[in-house]
């Protein structure tokens, strides 16, 4: 069946199934695979905005088909598809190899047909990216709803004299780049839809399940999402979601937080369909008690053993953690400190605490019923060398031994990688940072994320650490993790062991890939790294943490499908 709009979500790499890539722990933290199959959220807004305009949208997620079955042939399906325009995110910097090559193929196949583009990493390399051949529309910025509607009311009526009026809209007129103003930039986010019952709608008209898939493992642990706000107050370094990143790329001059009661009502509309955790994305503390206070209060009526999910960008105070318990049986917190270390904290731009703050945060918490608390850091920060790395894992030990071995504190590591974000301060002044950038282009990210292992693919190097250190460290580190979780029972004895495994291997790997990298023969180089490719992808996946450690403690799930059919046959 023919589509207004088909959404397609392109694997980082298109060519993933044949290349050799030791993506290593890049995506360990995320539900998603290293292939980065998880579309974004986006996705769902601008089904829904547009579904209220008449406008039919398909979502097909062809990294997850590509991924979940050897055999699906990708341009064959595309060549089959039907719409008056495709969308393309290139949100994910890691996805600018996939989702050019994807455009490409649309081309091939539709030539006629435009080519939209959006997301962060558009938006900052529109004047690069509007530049391809394959890339008809660029939409800017973090609020593409209604821009995105006027743009396919022009595609669609063939009313190119209206191009000059879509706000946000870059695009080629006789040859000649326009880049309208950047003005779309929503304050109160009232046009924001999480309303995963589209989707409904969507498998029964192109009777196509599969390609709807948020990521790989989604049927057997369907969390949802449910974003606090656009925008940021704080402006740490790396961040490409910094408060400097969206006045650059977005042009959002502060975040625009979303209604208590819309966030309460629909965490209770997924409810309804869907048994499962729910993810609170942002720190809802960003703005201030008396906003948390109105969402507490509007989340009194929820069910109480809801799964629910709260992340923080800085402890928070007590009477958060006594308002959740009142109202939560089963809530998990999460924070990323990046670093136990406060100088290198404060040089990234963090919010200032202290670490002691931090463990009695987590103390309280634990002690209020929290089914879980989890803590997050990072290797390759300014400033950050091997031994701080290392250092870290005696920090979490500190922590447990505070915690009495609590098994409900859960640390975990990984690297920043596989890019430093663009639109991060640290991009724009790496030397201020301590870090020299090796890629700057669009193009050159393009040509990085194909290299043969994550320490090749790294946009920057740090004055503080070598990357073969930055490498070993990261793992290393990860092994002590492992070891203290597998001490505390918050991991099985098996789960260490078998994690101990992976990390080990990867690490020899990694060591194959350099050598098969310094052979000068270049046909050589290819059938050695050709005959590591099982073994890279065995090892990228779940490497410094087995995978299911994220998921939320006593999870249980189910979908209620008289509810959904009645949906989607009754749209009411």
């Amino acid at each position: 069946m023919r589509a207004d709009l088909v959404l397609l979500h392109a694997p980082s790499v298109y060519d993933f199934r044949k290349r050799t890539i030791m993506y290593g722990p890049m995506s360990d933290l995320v539900p998603s695979t290293p292939i980065f199959e998880m579309y974004p959220i986006g996705f769902l807004t601008m089904a829904n905005y547009l579904k209220k305009k008449g406008i039919k949208v398909r979502i097909v997620n062809l990294a997850y088909r590509m991924l979940k079955d050897n055999e699906f042939d990708a341009e064959k399906f595309i060549s089959r598809l039907d719409a008056s325009a495709f969308g393309i995110d290139l949100h994910w910097l890691p996805h600018a190899q996939g989702s050019l090559e994807v455009a490409r193929l649309v081309k091939k196949y539709h030539p006629g047909t435009p080519v939209i583009f959006g997301g962060f990493s558009a938006s900052y390399f529109y004047q690069e990216l509007i530049n391809y051949d394959q890339v008809d529309y660029i939409l800017r910025g973090d609020s593409t709803e209604i821009p995105l509607a006027m743009l396919m009311q022009a595609i669609k009526h063939n009313d190119g004299s209206s191009l000059e009026r879509i706000p946000n809209l870059v695009y080629r007129q006789d040859k000649e780049v326009k880049a309208n103003p950047l003005s779309c930039i929503s304050t109160d986010l009232e046009e924001i839809d999480f309303d995963y019952t589209v989707m409904f709608d969507m498998a029964l008209r192109y009777l196509d399940v599969k390609s709807l898939m948020p990521f790989s493992d989604w049927l057997r642990y369907p969390i949802t999402t449910i974003p606090v706000v656009r925008g940021c107050n704080y402006n740490c370094s790396g961040c490409g979601g910094s408060a400097t990143a969206f006045k650059d790329f977005a042009h959002r001059q502060k975040p625009a937080f979303r209604s208590p009661r819309r966030l309460v009502a629909e965490i209770s509309e997924i409810g309804k369909y869907i048994n499962a955790p729910v993810f609170i994305l942002g720190d809802i503390n960003q703005n201030g008690r008396e906003y948390v206070e109105e969402f507490f209060g509007q989340a009194a009526g929820l069910p109480s053993g809801i799964q629910i999910f709260f992340e923080f960008f800085q402890p928070p105070e007590n009477w958060f953690f006594d308002r959740a318990h009142s109202i939560f049986k089963n809530v998990l917190y999460e924070i990323s400190p990046d670093t136990h270390d406060s100088s290198i904290r404060e040089a990234m731009g963090k919010p200032r605490f202290t670490n002691q703050q931090l463990m009695e945060c987590i103390k309280y918490a634990l002690g209020k019923g929290a089914v879980r608390f989890d803590l997050y850091f990072m290797t390759g920060l300014p400033g950050q060398d091997k031994q701080s790395v290392l250092d870290t894992v005696d920090f979490c030990q500190d922590i447990y031994q505070h915690l009495n071995w609590d098994p409900r504190f859960m640390p975990f590591i990984s690297p920043m990688a596989p890019f430093m974000d663009p639109g991060s301060r640290a991009f724009a002044q790496p030397h201020k940072f301590g870090y020299s950038l090796t890629r700057t282009t669009l193009a050159q990210h393009v040509e990085a994320i194909t290299q043969p292992s994550w320490k090749y693919i790294l946009n920057y190097r740090s004055q503080a650490i070598s990357n073969d250190d930055l490498v070993q460290s990261t793992y290393q580190a990860a092994l002590g993790l492992n070891l203290l979780k597998g001490r505390a029972g918050s991991i099985s004895s098996h789960v260490m062991e078998e994690n101990e495994r992976r990390i080990e291997k990867a690490m020899e790997v990694m060591g194959q890939i350099d050598a098969a990298m310094g052979m000068e023969d270049e046909e050589a180089r290819e059938v050695c790294l050709d005959k590591l490719k099982q073994a890279s992808d065995s090892y990228s996946m779940s490497t410094v943490c087995e995978k299911k450690e994220l998921e939320f403690p006593l999870f249980n799930r189910g979908f209620n499908w008289f509810r959904i059919i009645s949906k989607v046959l009754f749209k009411k």
